[in-house]
């Protein structure tokens, strides 16, 4: 079957999306930047460490934390028309801890290379089993991409220096004689002749031997790795970091003035690799080295861009447009029925473009808002007027030229806006099932335990006092690791992280049954006020789906009648999502909810920012 690459004629042009490193609620509004900023495939390194905290329990799917949902991400990526090129390892570069090894493994063997293989069979074995069924065409994979090499120098384990290296030699010389005669000595057995110390240079025999052994164990291992990716299914593409064969991709560090330099000046049919789009500030403690990634990048941690990002973005449009012009530093590209304008400064413009009785001008702002534009002149086969960069509702990302506003988009603008759209319609939806789920739990109608379900009243009373003792002694457990840490986010993450499990941990369920009083009131509270919104959410989710489903496409009007659909239940469901955060931050302060509480408040929150970012936007 033909590969992507081979199917598809346009360039493609990937960025770095490192969620692991960026909250989930951020994920559509950073996602839509890259959109903007011209990209249309997403490059997904996967730290196996950070999907396997302990051996065996594997998460891709966001049970232990949001961010690890790779399984929602690809199905984002697909809705935003993003295809993908992941990267499982097991090595990472990208300033990941431990190099993207699980650092439990790290921990537990002196011998890494005789450990990896059976570890690294469990992972890709995980992966492909949650993973596979997205490829492509089905689903927006194009490749993986392994790596099988650290790339950092490390001493040599005793299983390469004591146990392969012999074999190879005996494998790479016919006898110890010729040996011998090419080494200039007088071994008796190949077992005599010891790893070099310093083979960097390759300036004698054996230290050339001993580069030409490790580039061997690399090469089997990389065959290793892809025969066991495809034994468990994969059909696209499967590359090595070092391999001929991958696709010519040009690499660019967009924080590195030079690679930005580079950048401009690349081919336009050339495949583009962008490192460091997003920054992360601060970086997450369980993945990042150091406390910011991508300083400098062109889409600052809150998706505003800098100055740079229009540097890139007049690049990549420059590459994925055939008919758009650069007019000074205005892009121009014009479309059937119209013609887009964009640049990153204020200026006088004076344009051609053809006449239109009813050509109408729209300002399209970065939060997604398209608006009439009273200030720009359009006549007599000229735009004229003052291009702002910013007005007080926010940076423009572009001007919108339409011959007739009443007929249906077509082509860039029509795939632009859809792209707007189809992010919005992702986080409603996604907010939609969180508050459901959210008002379900935290219901009246809760059930009880399972046990007490099939007991008689005297087990269902029993249970539920095991059940609140319980939760006492968590609560009890909680205040001690709080008061050791020092912070009460970081107590609740090491007590959840020391939980005994084989399967992705689950943290402790909050149910108002097991609760009296006054607390019990409170959670029913939340649960009520998170039931009520979901079918505002709900609703706004179809009537997004509809407009975006529409074979014909949709008008200007259509789009900002929906625009506005969402940011109404965006808003109606936040503001009493924020009075629930208040009421829960109160009752935990005043001790009147157990400290484990916590974990309904970060559902709320977490909830609560994603309508923020991802609708709002900002």
């Amino acid at each position: 079957m033909p590969t992507y690459f081979e199917t598809v004629a346009r360039p493609v042009i990937a960025a770095d999306f490192d969620y692991f490193r960026l909250p989930r609620e951020k994920w559509e509004l950073l996602l839509v930047r890259l959109r903007q900023m011209g990209v249309n495939a997403l490059s997904l390194s996967l730290p196996w460490g950070f999907h396997e905290g302990e051996p065996g329990a594997v998460d891709l799917t966001g049970a232990s934390d949001s961010r690890r949902d790779v399984v929602g991400l690809l199905r984002l990526s697909a809705a935003l028309d993003f295809v993908c090129l992941l990267k499982p390892g097991p090595y990472l570069e990208a300033g990941v801890l431990g190099q993207g090894l699980p650092l439990w493994l790290l921990r537990q063997t002196d011998d890494l290379e005789a450990a990896l293989p059976q570890a690294v069979t469990g992972w890709f074995r995980a992966l492909s089993g949650a993973l596979k069924g997205q490829q492509w065409p089905a689903g927006p994979i194009i490749a993986l991409e392994i790596k099988a090499e650290s790339g950092q120098p490390q001493p040599l384990s005793p299983q390469l220096s004591e146990v392969k290296w012999p074999i190879w030699l005996r494998k790479h010389y016919d006898g110890i004689e010729a040996l011998n005669a090419a080494y200039g000595t007088a071994y008796r057995t190949v077992n005599e002749v010891k790893f070099p110390e310093n083979w960097a240079t390759a300036a004698t025999p054996v230290e050339k031997d001993a580069a030409l052994f490790l580039e061997a164990v690399q090469n089997e291992t990389q065959s290793s790795y892809r025969q066991i990716l495809l034994n468990h299914g994969w059909q696209v593409p499967i590359y090595t970091s070092t391999a001929e064969s991958a696709p010519p991709w040009q690499n660019f560090t967009l924080t590195q003035p030079a690679d930005l330099t580079a950048l401009s000046q690349a081919p336009e049919t050339a495949s583009l690799n962008l490192r460091q789009p997003i920054e992360a500030d601060p970086d997450p403690a369980d993945v990042g080295r150091g406390p910011v990634w991508a300083a400098n990048a062109p889409l600052r941690a809150d998706g505003s861009p800098r100055p740079t990002f229009w540097q890139v973005r007049q690049k990549l449009w420059r590459q994925t447009l055939p008919e758009l012009r650069l007019e000074g530093q205005t892009l121009l590209a014009p479309f059937s029925g119209g013609m887009v304008m964009t640049r990153s400064s204020d200026a006088a413009l004076k344009t051609d473009m053809p006449p239109a009785a009813k050509a109408k001008a729209y300002r399209l702002g970065f939060t997604g808002e398209l608006s009439d534009d009273e200030t720009l002149k359009l006549g007599r086969g000229k735009v004229s007027g003052l291009y702002q960069a910013e007005t007080a509702a926010g940076p423009t990302d572009l001007l919108l030229i339409l011959d007739n506003p009443s007929t249906a988009l077509t082509d860039f603008p029509l795939n632009y806006l859809r792209w707007l759209l189809a992010a919005q319609a992702q986080t409603l939806a996604r907010a939609a099932e969180l508050a459901a789920a959210l008002g379900e739990s935290l219901s009246s109608a809760q059930a009880e335990p399972e046990q007490a379900a099939v007991s008689p009243r005297r087990s269902s009373s029993a249970t539920l006092e095991r059940a609140r003792q319980g939760l006492s002694e968590a609560d009890a457990a909680l205040r001690k690791a709080m008061a050791s840490i020092g912070a009460l986010e970081s107590g609740f993450a090491t007590m959840l992280s020391k939980e005994p499990t084989q399967s992705p941990v689950t943290p402790p369920a909050i149910i108002p049954t097991i609760f009296e009083g006054e607390a019990k009131d409170v959670l029913l509270e939340v649960g009520a006020a998170c039931a009520k919104i979901a079918p505002v959410l709900h609703g706004a989710t179809v009537t997004l789906q509809r407009t975006l489903a529409a074979p014909s496409g949709f008008t200007v009007e259509q789009y900002r009648q929906d625009y506005a659909t969402a940011l109404a239940a965006a808003r109606a469901a936040r503001e009493p999502l924020l009075e629930v955060i208040a009421l829960l931050r109160l009752e935990i302060a005043a001790e009147r909810l157990p400290l484990l509480a916590w974990r309904v408040h970060q559902q709320v929150q977490e909830l609560a920012e994603s309508l923020r970012w991802g609708v709002l936007r900002g």
